[in-house]
């Protein structure tokens, strides 16, 4: 069985940065899956990954079988990328209610995260306070970048870099499959 990048996409306005590290990834040859968050949807359609990657994007861990299972028996690395506040929230606190968090519940493989959110709600001591969980957990994040977001607000909450993203997937994606 072929392992999988598994990029599982929540609802940030970044998420349509996420299209380029699929493309990237799917470019260099490499095995990658999207699943997505419904808030996610709301940013950025299914039908977009689907073209990116050559395979279905799943969003409802009800549609068909276990899918969380499925996506988990895969997976090679789980990176969350954007990690809104809210799926933060939500993996640091073992909250399993939609196919991404019961996914990283039941997952084995490496996990990495990169948050993108305004400053003031990445600066806020829960967010922080649910990084540090994470972090305990064994969880790979990739730090925001400074800069000013969306709606005029400035401050660390911006994605970090694409390349940045891509390039620590691949470590763990490798050091998986070798």
């Amino acid at each position: 069985m072929t392992k999988e990048i598994i990029i599982a996409v929540s609802g940030s306005i970044a998420a349509y940065k996420t299209c380029d590290l699929v493309r990237s990834l799917s470019k260099k040859s490499l095995p990658v899956r999207v699943i997505m968050t419904k808030h996610a949807t709301e940013f950025v359609g299914k039908i977009t990954f689907e073209a990116l990657t050559g395979k279905e994007v799943r969003i409802d861990e009800f549609d068909t079988g276990m899918a969380h299972i499925e996506i988990k028996n895969i997976a090679s690395v789980f990176a969350v990328v954007p990690a809104s506040a809210n799926i933060i929230g939500k993996l640091a606190n073992g909250i399993a209610d939609d196919l991404v968090t019961s996914t990283y519940l039941a997952n084995t493989s490496p996990v990495l995260i990169a948050p993108s959110m305004n400053p003031g709600m990445y600066m806020h001591p829960a967010v922080q306070r649910n990084l540090k969980i994470l972090e305990s957990d064994g969880v790979h994040i990739v730090r925001p970048d400074k800069g000013i977001v969306v709606c005029g607000d400035e401050g660390y909450g911006k994605l970090a870099s694409i390349e940045q993203i891509e390039s620590e997937i691949i470590s763990l994606h490798q050091k998986q499959i070798s």
